[in-house]
């Protein structure tokens, strides 16, 4: 079955068109499964090398 996915996170939305598996029951269970497709990942940006800032820049995309 499509459903159709959107989360902001820090005012940037993203969304998407997915196949989940089967009919979901509930929001919750939706929830549920896209915390298992979601691959979160961290850096303590203020405190990195300037070197690995660039590189984070270079993948992110330039921000004001």
């Amino acid at each position: 079955m499509k459903i159709a996915v959107e989360v902001s996170l820090f005012g940037h939305v993203f969304s998407d068109v997915v196949e989940y598996p089967g009919v979901p029951q509930s929001q919750a269970e939706v929830i549920q499964w896209l915390m298992y497709q979601t691959d979160f990942k961290w850096a303590d940006y203020e405190n990195a090398p300037a070197e690995q800032k660039l590189i984070y820049k270079l993948n992110q995309g330039m921000r004001p």
